[in-house]
């Protein structure tokens, strides 16, 4: 029984160790298999990397061989490029070198293609004109035995305003070359500005009007310009409309100097400014209206510093609005009323919208109050949907609206008491306080300042009726007698309107362009308007004045304006 007991057992031993060996043996295959599928994924992916390689090896190769064949193209080129340039300077040499060097011919060899604006067609030229010279402008020697040895043609495109509209014309200049035979220079006539120029000072002239009288864009000058020429070949760019106002910098420049002059000597001036969109960066553009002239001033700054030079021991009356920058000038001023009047009737306005709103709104709560105990319900709409009807007010909210009526009324009657007090400066009923009564029988400073004082101590009584009022009886507090200069000082104006419609041109102007880029053409293109402005307010023709500067005579253009002495051509 013993044995076979063990013998059972050792059975059972055996089968379990033979187990254990199958399930080893079964991991261990599984092992096996799983490192050869990561060994064959390695391998393909070294595969699939030597052939990445050898594709960039051949890639370089590839890039290697274009840089040489850009290299051969470029070292060619720049010899062709040498070749050319060595043609240009050779310009001329083909001739006979026998030949006197008042023969020998510049610039490009004879057959050459050139460019730029073509010479007009022999036929199309309306006037001819001969510029002949009796004295040397050199030595100022007398040329008139003196025969011209040579001459050349200098064609203009130019504006010319007959009875009726305008139109192009053509003109040939033929300009005679001579051999003075005092000084033995060659000389000729000498054309200043205008010496090498394609067109005339009449389309200069006319390119200003438009870009300063009706605020065009380059673009749309150019536009109309094609119109009238028919003929884009001799429409001027916008680098040549830049270049004509660059060109007469200098005798701007002392146009604008002179203004500033008339500025210092005047007994008043209006100020104001408004912004320019420069190039990304805000800007500011200030301007001065004096007696005789309007000047504009561009500027990064809206600070004093601008036209404190300009004000300087200023012995005159500046009219200006409310901004604080013209505080720090040390100069008498008169505070613009107008914009105190547009104030007062804004904030009185919009007290009266409030009030009629809540009016309104206490009317339906109390109609539909009516109805719900009357028992009647509300129409329904024949169309559309129907409307929503507004809950019924608390008393809290009825009680709040009443108060917000009675407080609009008491806005409304404590700013018409000081509206009508400003407007008097305006009235022409005779009434002391107005700008149109002889100044005889104006009141003093001193007492319209009383009488202001006693409206104000009136409405603190009272108690001022909202945050508005209390800022606006400040602002008097604060400014005084600079709100009643006017009435002293003969000729000046209870308001800043004149430098507001001064430079409400150039706002339409920047409605327009949008963006303006240059600082350097912003500068000469203030000068400009400047003038044109200046012309207007002394009832001056533009045309008159700006032809006169594009020929340099400055001297002239001042006397036409009257900022010089000497009498005014007919």
């Amino acid at each position: 029984g013993l044995w076979l007991l063990f013998s059972l057992f050792f059975a059972v031993i055996l089968t379990l160790s033979c187990h254990a060996f199958r399930q080893k043996r079964t991991k261990y295959q599984n092992t096996i298999k799983s490192h050869q599928t990561l060994l064959n994924a390695k391998n393909s992916e070294n595969l699939q990397l030597k052939g990445e390689l050898l594709k960039i090896k051949s890639g370089k190769e590839k890039l290697k061989d274009n840089l040489e064949k850009y290299r051969k193209e470029n070292k060619r080129l720049q010899e062709a490029a040498k070749k050319k340039r060595k043609q240009r300077s050779d310009a001329g040499k083909h001739r006979d070198n026998s030949s006197t060097s008042n023969n020998k011919r510049t610039g490009k060899p004879k057959g050459a293609k050139g460019g730029g604006l073509k010479n007009p067609d022999p036929k199309e030229i309306d006037y001819t004109r001969h510029w002949r010279l009796d004295s040397c402008p050199k030595c100022k020697g007398s040329l008139k035995d003196t025969k011209p040895f040579d001459h050349h043609d200098h064609y203009i495109r130019d504006f010319e305003k007959p009875k009726r509209g305008i139109r192009l014309v053509y003109t040939r200049h033929v300009i005679y070359r001579y051999k003075c035979p005092h000084c033995k220079k060659l000389v000729s006539k000498y054309f200043g500005k205008l010496k090498n120029a394609r067109y005339g000072i009449g389309m200069i002239a006319f390119v200003l009007y438009e870009r300063l009288e009706r605020g065009g864009s380059w673009e749309g000058i150019r536009t109309t310009m094609n119109h009238i020429i028919h003929a884009k070949e001799c429409v001027p760019t916008v680098k040549a409309f830049i270049d004509w106002i660059r060109r007469y910098e200098a005798e701007m420049g002392e146009v604008y100097r002179s203004f500033l002059d008339a500025i210092g000597r005047s007994s008043f001036a209006h100020v104001d400014e408004t912004g320019i969109p420069m190039d990304g960066k805000n800007w500011w553009l200030w301007v001065i209206v004096a007696a005789e002239v309007v000047l504009y001033l561009p500027s990064e700054s809206r600070g004093s510093d601008t036209i404190k030079d300009i004000f300087h021991e200023y012995k005159g009356i500046l009219l200006s609005d409310f901004w604080s920058a013209y505080n720090k000038l040390h100069v008498e001023q008169q505070k613009c009323l107008a914009h105190l009047v547009r104030e007062l009737r804004k904030i009185h306005l919009r007290a009266i919208d409030k009030g009629v709103k809540a009016k309104k709104r206490l009317e339906k709560d109390d109609e539909m109050q009516a109805q719900e105990n009357n028992g009647e319900e509300p129409k329904p709409k024949k169309r559309g949907r129907p409307t929503k009807q507004p809950e019924p007010l608390t008393e809290k909210q009825r009680a709040k609206l009443e108060e917000l009526i009675e407080q609009s009324n008491k806005i409304s009657r404590q700013l018409t008491v000081l509206y009508e007090f400003f407007q008097q400066a305006w009235k022409k009923d005779g009434n002391d306080m107005s700008v149109y009564t002889p100044i005889d029988k104006r009141i003093s400073i001193s007492e319209a300042e009383l009488r202001l004082k006693a409206i104000i101590q009136k409405i603190i009584e009272d108690k001022p009726a909202s945050a508005d009022i209390e800022r606006m009886l400040k602002r008097f507090k604060k400014y005084g007698p600079c709100l009643f200069t006017y009435l002293e000082n003969q000729g000046v104006m209870p308001d800043n309107n004149e430098a507001e419609r001064a430079i409400r041109p150039f706002v339409v102007q920047r409605k327009v362009s949008s963006n303006f880029i240059s600082p350097e053409v912003m500068n000469l293109y203030a000068i400009h308007m400047s003038l044109f402005r200046t012309c207007k307010r002394n009832g001056v023709n533009y045309e008159d004045v700006i032809i006169p500067l594009l020929k340099g005579d400055t001297a002239k253009v001042l006397t036409l304006l009257g900022l010089k002495e000497g009498e005014p051509p007919p």
